[in-house]
């Protein structure tokens, strides 16, 4: 088990021990490291520590080299570490770890940065990801990762209701099919198609067998394991889903979209009390958290908590309406809301979301739950019948505990959708 750069990455410039951090996270070693760049090259130092019992030292060593070759001198870290801590490399991971290539240094940075701006999934956020990645690739068009990272960004765009699945799916599939034409071992590649599998093919078995095949490059890969554990849910394989969510939470705990995933896992499965803990952690921090709101609107709804669930709204109309939602409406849903309860609430609430659809692109599913949260079950079907047409991201989800539809669960419409995406129909 190795943990994930973002966990990592918190105790970066923290005046704390190795052995401490050691004990916070529950790993036994700790890789130590200081970077230090002089014009084109960088000098790296690397100390890997035992924690458990007194600390030891278990190795050191110096490395300079071009930042071009950054990504081989990866490679020769891990089997190098793996050489100190006496672990034995499989033939296929030999073999990728002696692949060898250059990349361009601007085109790096570049990539990181795009990789920072991931996250949040806001409409900005993602934009700007996009941004760093087309220029990375005008400077290395022959780097796989940077096609694999833009195909995550017109992910996102499709699953958050900023762009049409019908547009966006297709610059997934030329950008995911560049990247596999570059490198068909890059792990990330292998993610992409499962997701793309289950998001919008609705191949369950395809799939599955995408997320094992990305796990095997990459066992570490939290990102992998979180939507594989969504996979299960909407499979109905809820026992071996949660095993796969909390190995995944347990790879990368400290990363705000892996919080955020892992509680929309949890809710799935039916567990809305626990679903709601981790995202809260991330509102705590970032209140504007535009993944972490849509989960906490859906996790309190089914909990009864309705004081998040608007709390929630307010920032996710923001977002929806290009921070058009105006203050003096939100006051007025909140006085209502204090006066007359939730559902009374809802009924302002619920003409903002149809003059959002009528303004711009919304997925149909965030319009069905919103017309199921207004008790109005026939438009709701309508629009699942709309997302069923257009093959909406969201639509696998429908059967599961955690998106709300249990009232049209013995619907013969909604039966009727699950038996033509081969879904299981869903547990009473």
């Amino acid at each position: 088990r190795v943990l994930g750069k973002t966990t990592s990455n918190v105790y970066k410039d923290v005046d704390i021990s190795a052995t401490e951090i050691a004990s916070e996270l529950n790993v036994d070693a700790v890789l130590e490291a200081s970077v230090m760049c002089f014009g084109d090259s960088v000098c790296l130092q690397f100390r890997l520590v035992r924690t458990t019992g007194e600390e030891e030292q278990l190795w050191i060593a110096d490395y300079k080299e071009d930042k071009s070759q950054i990504l081989n001198l990866y490679n020769q870290i891990t089997k190098q570490i793996a050489n100190e801590i006496m672990i034995e490399l499989t033939p296929e991971e030999e073999r990728l770890l002696a692949k060898s290539r250059t990349v361009d240094r601007e085109a790096y940075d570049a990539y990181l940065r795009g990789h920072q701006y991931w996250d949040d999934l806001s409409l900005e956020s993602l934009n700007k990801a996009r941004e760093y990645l087309n220029s990375a690739i005008e400077k290395d068009p022959g780097w796989a990762p940077l096609y694999t990272g833009l195909a995550k960004v017109w992910m996102g765009l499709a699953q958050n209701s900023f762009e049409s699945p019908s547009i966006a799916y297709q610059k997934v599939n030329e950008n995911l099919n560049k990247a596999l034409e570059l490198d068909p071992d890059h792990a990330d590649s292998h993610h992409l198609i499962a997701m793309i599998a289950y998001l919008s093919e609705w191949n369950w078995a395809k799939a599955e067998r995408e997320f094992l095949k990305a796990l095997a490059i990459n066992p570490n890969d939290a990102f992998s394991r979180i939507y594989y554990a969504h996979l299960l849910c909407i499979l109905q394989r809820h026992d071996e889903a949660l095993t796969q969510a909390q190995l995944a939470f347990d790879l990368d705990p400290l990363n705000p979209l892996i919080q955020v995933i892992f509680s929309m896992a949890l809710l799935c499965a039916g567990d809305c009390e626990t679903a709601i803990a981790p995202v809260e952690k991330v509102l705590a921090i970032d209140p504007e958290n535009f993944g972490a709101n849509m989960v906490i609107s859906l996790a309190a709804f089914r909990c009864g908590d309705y004081d998040k669930v608007i709390e929630a709204e307010k920032h996710i109309l923001h977002v929806h309406s290009g921070g058009q939602f105006e203050e003096d409406a939100y006051k007025e849903i909140e006085r209502i809301f204090d006066e007359q309860g939730f559902f009374a609430a809802y009924e302002e609430i619920l003409p903002q979301w149809e003059e959002l659809a009528n303004n711009k692109f919304m997925l149909p599913v965030d319009m069905a739950i919103a017309y199921i949260r207004g008790n109005q079950q026939d438009k709701a079907m309508d629009c699942l019948e709309k997302g069923y047409e257009i093959h909406d991201p969201s639509m696998p989800y429908i059967a599961t505990k955690g998106l709300l539809f249990d009232s049209l669960f013995n619907n013969p419409r909604f039966i009727a959708i699950l038996e033509k995406m081969n879904l299981p129909l869903p547990e009473k």
